[in-house]
C-alpha cells in the first residue's frame, strides 16, 4: 500500500511539473508572438496575460487586447480573449470571443455584437502550425457600423479541413440562418420595400487552391493567392428570390477569375435591379442586360426562371451573352 501511494505521488508531482513548464511555455510562446508583431509595427496592447487550467488545460486568458495591423489598417479590439487546449493535446486549440468587440478599419468600424462565437482549430505539429481543420460557431450576431448600416444573422456555422489528396487544397464551407440586412442595406438593395426583412438561408460549399498551406503565416506575413475555385454550391433564398451557383474557376496572371459558374435564377428581373442598386452591375449594362437575359429566359420556356453561365474572361464578366463589368479579383493581399 505504502508504495502504491508513492507511485501515486511520484506521477502526480511528475504530471503537475509537465503541467508547470507547459503552462509557462505556452505564456511565454503567446507573449513572444505579441512581442515579435509589435517588433513589426503593429500596435498590440492588453493589460494581462494569463496560464491556467491545472491539471488537464492550458487556459490561456488577455484580457483588454487591442491588436492593428499597420499593412492593412485593421483594428480589432476586445475585453478579452480565451484559447484553450488540452495539456495532451496542446495542437487541438478552442478559441472564445466576449459579447462584444470592435473591427475597425480605414473607411468605419463595426461593434460586433454576439451571444456566442467560438472556434475548434487543429493544427499540424510543425514549426508553422499548418492548418489541418477548424470550425466556427456564431450566435445571435449583430452588426453596427459607423457607416450607418446595420446587419445580423441567427447563426452562423463555417468549416475548413484539407483536401484529401490535393495539396494547398481546402474544402471551405459556410452556412448562415436567417440574416437581417438592415434598414441601411436594404434601402440600399430594395428601394421599394418588396422583400422580406430576413434572408432565410446562405449556403457555400467550396473547394478552393492556394499557393501554399494556410498557416502562422497568413496572419504574420501575408495571405496565399488563390490558384483555383471550385464552387460546389452557393445558394441563397431571400423572400421569393432564389439563386443558385456553381462551377470551377481559375485566376489569370493579373489575379482576375477565369472560367465560368452555372446560375440558376428565379425572379431575376428582379435580382437584377438589386444588383444595379448594389452596384455589384453598372447601371449602364442594366438595359442591355434585361434584354439579353430575357430573350435567353424565353428560349428556356420561362419568363421569372433563367438558367444561364457567369463567365470570366480577359478581365471581364459576361452574363450569358451580356457583358456585365470587371472580373472579381481572387488576389488576397
Amino acid at each position: 500500500m505504502r508504495k502504491l501511494i508513492i507511485v501515486v505521488l511520484v506521477a502526480a508531482t511528475a504530471w503537475a511539473a509537465y503541467w508547470v513548464i507547459g503552462a509557462t511555455a505556452s505564456q511565454k510562446a503567446t507573449e513572444a508572438w505579441l512581442d515579435a508583431r509589435r517588433a513589426e509595427g503593429w500596435q498590440v496592447e492588453y493589460t494581462d496575460l494569463t496560464v491556467r487550467g491545472f491539471p488537464n488545460r492550458f487556459d490561456t486568458m488577455i484580457t483588454d487586447i487591442v491588436l492593428t495591423d499597420p499593412e492593412t489598417g485593421l483594428n480589432w479590439r476586445a475585453p478579452f480573449f480565451q484559447l484553450f487546449s488540452l495539456s495532451y493535446q496542446p495542437n487541438h486549440l478552442i478559441a472564445a470571443w466576449p459579447n462584444t468587440q470592435t473591427l475597425a478599419t480605414p473607411l468605419q468600424k463595426i461593434d460586433i455584437n454576439t451571444t456566442k462565437m467560438t472556434a475548434s482549430l487543429k493544427v499540424l505539429p510543425n514549426s508553422t502550425l499548418t492548418l489541418d481543420t477548424a470550425t466556427l460557431v456564431v450566435e445571435g450576431a449583430a452588426l453596427t457600423s459607423t457607416n450607418g448600416w446595420k446587419a445580423g444573422a441567427d447563426k452562423l456555422t463555417a468549416a475548413i479541413r484539407q483536401t484529401v489528396g490535393k495539396e494547398n487544397t481546402y474544402d471551405i464551407a459556410a452556412q448562415a440562418d436567417t440574416v437581417t440586412p438592415g434598414e441601411a442595406l436594404r434601402a440600399m438593395l430594395d428601394g421599394g420595400g418588396t422583400l422580406p426583412d430576413v434572408i432565410e438561408g446562405l449556403n457555400f460549399d467550396t473547394e478552393i487552391g492556394f499557393t501554399r498551406p494556410l498557416d502562422i503565416r497568413v496572419i504574420e506575413d501575408s495571405r496565399p493567392d488563390i490558384t483555383a475555385l471550385n464552387i460546389k454550391d452557393a445558394r441563397g433564398t431571400w423572400g421569393e428570390l432564389q439563386l443558385r451557383a456553381k462551377g470551377n474557376l481559375s485566376v489569370d496572371e493579373q489575379g482576375f477569375a477565369v472560367g465560368e459558374l452555372a446560375l440558376n435564377a428565379r425572379n431575376w428581373r428582379e435580382m437584377l435591379a438589386l444588383a444595379v442598386q448594389a452596384g455589384a452591375v453598372p447601371a449602364e449594362y442594366a438595359s442591355a442586360a434585361e434584354l439579353g437575359l430575357g430573350f435567353v429566359a424565353r428560349l428556356s420556356g420561362s419568363e421569372t426562371s433563367l438558367d444561364v453561365p457567369l463567365a470570366f474572361k480577359d478581365g471581364r464578366t459576361l452574363l450569358g451573352p451580356v457583358p456585365v463589368g470587371a472580373a472579381p479579383s481572387l488576389n488576397l493581399r
